[in-house]
């Protein structure tokens, strides 16, 4: 396709038709910023919330705050910005004017089930409302945009004749609508069946330049049929970043085009959209994360992908650990004044026997005391990071009462206690699933690191048992909401979930990219002195334990001199930074334990 092909326009729909159907509540600020990161992407188009009953949408009921926040009203004195605001009524449409809005959108139903259901109306009296709102709408000065719903199939009445499509276009056009945008709501449609209604439309005399595409991608065909919408000469394409969408009166659509896959299939093309497309992707990668869900743009994760290897920091040679022990299923290998503790049973998944958790909790107990160790990591061998306790016949405490829950409980609270206290950073390196003890142990660790296949699933609860030694950990790291949920349902818990909640540090793409990723973590912990890390640690603790509380003064306090003093690592450290020079605090640990020997 040569670069001069026409240009087309692309409708940014995500912040209306993209949250709507989202039930988690999206606060305004993350609906403006989104607003605001579409803009500077290049979207010159963008649709930003409807004016609609809170009873009936509850997302957009913020529709007011959003449209008069004054950043908004700046974005609306920018002559080559279109911002469109969907409007159901006469009340809505006073709402928007009220508001400053410039340009609205109406919208019917081709079919008549989808019409009781969405707008509580036939198709006739969905017509007459929609044009007397464009009639006082172009009246009052506002442009005005047609939507026509359903344009190939119904959910309720089956397939819809394009006859019926024609006659709802015609009378928006005929409205004084500048544009009619084609809903493919179900996502049902197919290259033929898009290139049958618009030269169905065309032939009926309807301008193809008045046309617009609005396709689902229920059946993955939404991408395809953008494109032979364009070959047949449609110029107007709306879509939503990271495919977000989806309506609540079309039960099993799915989310709308993604903007990422289109603006990807158009520049490769050479046809211009105007968009930034790195840009554009950060975006849908960002507004994901605030709203907990998965990325549907296909160019969006793999363009994200490929720019996260691409930035990666050079590589440096790996660190050379040496093995230290291997007993009890359990590896200890050495790298300066880093420990790495391997959960070697990869055939069990990790699971903890006895033998393990006693070597686990010596090995951190001896270390926690040693001057000549600064961290501890935590990592398994397999597939699996630990899939809690062992649960195999004639090894599982459970169900054995007396003696032996005693002694499996000991076991497990001194395991977790010791870690937590531990004055040395912990880290645990997720190779894999967790589950159940697995689970604590890693959030018994100060910092997380995971393979994107890793998830950890409280899993207890399908066996008829609790998440007990291990919730104090899980609670205080999660949030409370957060924990109730995930022990109530048992279910998975994504890597990219964890990861944006702060829960985890970095995800890593596999296990070879885990290894470097703790390797440049750890060569980035050696600007950190471990007086500093441990009495960063406790400042947490008392926070936790003593938030507002005298105990959690008293600690400041004497943290505050501890850290004064002149012969601690503050001291050295103040003195390099006076002389222009960074410290390798790896370096000054080893020197310093090696001269007291």
């Amino acid at each position: 396709m040569p670069s001069s092909s026409p240009a087309v326009r692309i409708v940014e729909v995500g912040p209306r038709d993209g949250l709507q159907n989202i039930s988690t509540p999206i606060s305004t600020a993350t609906k403006l910023e989104l607003i605001h990161r579409l803009e500077k992407a290049g979207l010159q188009t963008i649709e930003l919330t409807s004016v609609v009953s809170p009873r009936r949408i509850p997302q957009l009921a913020d529709c007011r705050d959003l449209l008069q926040h004054s950043s908004v009203q700046d974005l609306a004195k920018d002559p080559k910005l279109r911002l469109p605001v969907l409007v159901p009524n006469l009340k809505g449409l006073e709402i928007a004017r009220s508001s400053g809005v410039k340009d609205i959108a109406v919208f019917i139903s081709a079919a008549e089930g989808f019409s009781r259901a969405n707008i509580n109306c036939t198709v006739e009296q969905g017509l007459e409302r929609a044009k007397e709102v464009a009639f006082q709408a172009i009246k009052a000065g506002l442009a005005v945009r047609g939507y026509v719903s359903c344009i190939f199939a119904d959910p309720y009445d089956g397939p819809t004749p394009p006859a019926a499509v024609l006659r709802c276009v015609r009378a928006l056009l005929d409205a004084g609508c500048y544009e009619v945008s084609l809903g493919d709501t179900l996502g049902v449609g197919s290259p033929a069946s898009v290139r049958s209604l618009v030269q169905y439309l065309t032939d009926a005399g309807v301008p193809v330049s008045s046309l617009a595409g609005h396709f689902h991608d229920t059946y993955g065909q939404a991408v395809a049929n953008v494109w032979e919408a364009y070959t047949c000469g449609v110029r107007v394409f709306d879509s939503s970043v990271a495919g977000l969408g989806g309506c609540p009166f079309a039960p099993g659509a799915k989310g709308n085009v993604a903007t990422e896959d289109v603006a990807y299939m158009f520049q490769d093309a050479g046809v211009e959209t105007g968009i930034d497309l790195s840009s554009l992707v950060e975006t849908g990668v960002w507004i994901s994360k605030q709203i907990l869900g998965a990325n549907s743009s296909r160019a969006g994760v793999a363009l994200a992908g490929k720019a996260a290897r691409t930035a990666r920091p050079t590589k440096f040679p790996a660190l050379q650990w040496t093995l230290a022990i291997d007993a009890d299923g359990i590896q200890l290998y050495r790298n300066g004044v880093n420990l790495k503790v391997v959960l070697n049973r990869s055939r069990n998944g990790n699971a903890l026997t006895a033998a393990m958790i006693a070597q686990l909790t010596s090995l951190v107990a001896s270390a926690s005391s040693d001057p000549a160790v600064s961290r501890i990591i935590i990592t398994g061998s397999g597939r699996f990071f630990c899939t809690g306790m062992d649960l195999g016949k004639g090894s599982t405490p459970v169900a054995q009462g007396g003696s032996s829950s005693e002694a499996q409980f000991k076991r497990l609270t001194e395991l977790f206690d010791v870690i937590d206290r531990c004055p040395k950073v912990t880290i645990a390196c997720l190779n894999g699933p967790a589950f159940g003890g697995g689970v604590g142990l890693a959030f018994a660790c100060d910092i997380r690191l995971c393979a994107r296949s890793a998830t950890v699933t409280l899993s207890e609860g399908k066996l008829g048992l609790c998440p007990a030694t291990i919730s104090k950990y899980v609670i205080r790291e999660w949030g409370v909401a957060f924990a109730r949920e995930a022990m109530l349902s048992a279910r998975p818990v994504k890597a990219e979930q964890l990861h944006s909640l702060g829960l985890v540090a970095e995800i890593a793409e596999n296990a070879e990219d885990l290894h470097q990723r703790l390797d440049a973590l750890l060569v980035r912990l050696r600007q950190v002195s471990p007086g500093a890390s441990r009495m960063s640690k406790e400042l947490v603790k008392l926070a936790w334990a003593h938030a507002g509380k005298e105990q959690q003064a008293e600690g400041i306090k004497s943290l505050f001199y501890e850290m004064m003093r002149p012969d601690g690592d503050g001291a050295h450290g103040v003195r390099e930074f006076q002389s222009g020079r960074k410290v390798d605090w790896d370096a000054y640990i080893q020197k310093a334990t090696k001269a007291k020997l």
